[in-house]
């Protein structure tokens, strides 16, 4: 399935009634989001052959999210340690601006599809930008040498930890 392969209204109207499934898709069933989206179930099933394509949807479309408000925020003519700020206050605004859909993916990350895609579109999204304010950062001298690949691997993990434990609090 390809995101593009989605019309628009239905695509906002998925992501509308994402926030209303809480953070199990376990139980949900294709008939409930038919409700939840006001959209035939037919035409659900037309664009998606199960739910799980659904939440890959989700998951596409908030790394989709994610990777925009990162591009802008790691293309500042700032500092490493500024820029760095911003990436992060990205994806953590990505993140606020979705909270239940935050949510329901991460909780059903192994389910909204393949895990190579999945692990591509994050690196792409939020760890290729660090990776490179890193190398940057390193070669400018404003940071010690890191190996920029685990570092932004676990500073994405640690962001995404962080922005998890603020939305369930909130």
């Amino acid at each position: 399935m390809d995101m593009t392969d989605v019309p628009k209204e239905l695509g906002q109207k998925i992501l509308a009634a994402a926030e209303s499934y809480g953070a199990s898709f376990d139980d949900v069933t294709m008939d409930e989001i038919a409700i939840a989206t006001g959209v035939p179930r037919a035409t659900l099933y037309y664009h998606f052959r199960s739910k799980e394509q659904v939440l890959a949807f989700l998951l596409t479309s908030m790394l989709g999210d994610i990777a925009t408000s990162v591009e802008a925020a790691a293309a500042t003519g700032e500092d490493t340690q500024a820029r760095l700020s911003n990436v992060v206050r990205a994806q953590l605004g990505a993140m606020a601006a979705r909270p239940a859909t935050s949510q329901l993916l991460v909780a059903n990350l192994g389910r909204a599809g393949k895990l190579p895609d999945i692990a591509a579109g994050m690196d792409r999204a939020f760890q290729a930008p660090v990776r490179k304010i890193l190398s940057e950062g390193v070669e400018s001298g404003e940071i010690r040498p890191v190996d920029p690949d685990p570092t932004a691997t676990a500073i994405f993990g640690a962001v995404t930890v962080v922005g998890l434990h603020a939305l369930m609090l909130h």
